[in-house]
C-alpha cells in the first residue's frame, strides 16, 4: 500500500507569512525535482510520495526528504482548501485600505491579519496601503467587520469596499 504524506493537512489562518523577497529561507535545494514535486502536489496535495516517485523516476525517499525540506525552509504548506459559499460564508469583499498619516501599512495589516473574516491581507503600492479579502456569513456581519475593524480604527483614513457578486476564478499560481 501507498504511504500518504504523514503531515496532517493545515488550515492556515491568522498567520502573517513573508513574500518571497523577505524569506531568509535557503533556494539552493530548490531545483527541477522540487518544482515538479511542487507541480504534482498542487494538482493533489494527498498524492503518495511513493506516486510521485515512481512518475518523476526517483526514489521514495528522495520525495519524502526533499518535500520534508521544501516545508522546513518555507517553500510548501499542505493546506485544506475550502468553498467559502458551500460551507456558509454568504458575503465577502475585497477591502482597499488607506491608512492614516504617519502610521505604518505594515502595523495595520498584521493588525487586521489576526481577525479570522480576513483571509487575505497584504500591502501594495499604488491607489491603496492595504488590501484585505474578507469572508462573512451575511452581509449584517461585514457591515460589523467594517464597524468594528476599519470605520472606527483611528489608523484607517479610508476604506474602499468592493463586494462580491460572483467569483470566476480562484486559485494559486503554479510554480
Amino acid at each position: 500500500m501507498a504511504k500518504r504524506p504523514t503531515k496532517k493537512a493545515r488550515i492556515i489562518g491568522n498567520e502573517v507569512s513573508k513574500t518571497s523577497a523577505e524569506s531568509t529561507s535557503p533556494q539552493k535545494n530548490f531545483d527541477e525535482l522540487s518544482r515538479q514535486i511542487l507541480l504534482l502536489l498542487q494538482e493533489d496535495g494527498r498524492r503518495s510520495f511513493s506516486s510521485i516517485a515512481r512518475e518523476l523516476g526517483v526514489s521514495e525517499g528522495a520525495v519524502r526528504s526533499r518535500v520534508n525540506y521544501l516545508e522546513e525552509h518555507e517553500h510548501l504548506r499542505f493546506l485544506a482548501v475550502i468553498d467559502p459559499v458551500n460551507v456558509g460564508y454568504r458575503c465577502w469583499a475585497m477591502l482597499g485600505i488607506n491608512v492614516a498619516a504617519g502610521v505604518s501599512p505594515h502595523d495595520v495589516a498584521v493588525e487586521l491579519a489576526k481577525n479570522q473574516s480576513a483571509i487575505w491581507v497584504g500591502a501594495v503600492g499604488g491607489e491603496f496601503d492595504i488590501i484585505a479579502e474578507v469572508w462573512t456569513r451575511s452581509s449584517d456581519e461585514l457591515q460589523q467587520f467594517l464597524e468594528d475593524h476599519c470605520y472606527t480604527n483611528k489608523k484607517i483614513s479610508s476604506v474602499n469596499t468592493m463586494v462580491g457578486m460572483r467569483m470566476y476564478k480562484w486559485g494559486a499560481p503554479k510554480v
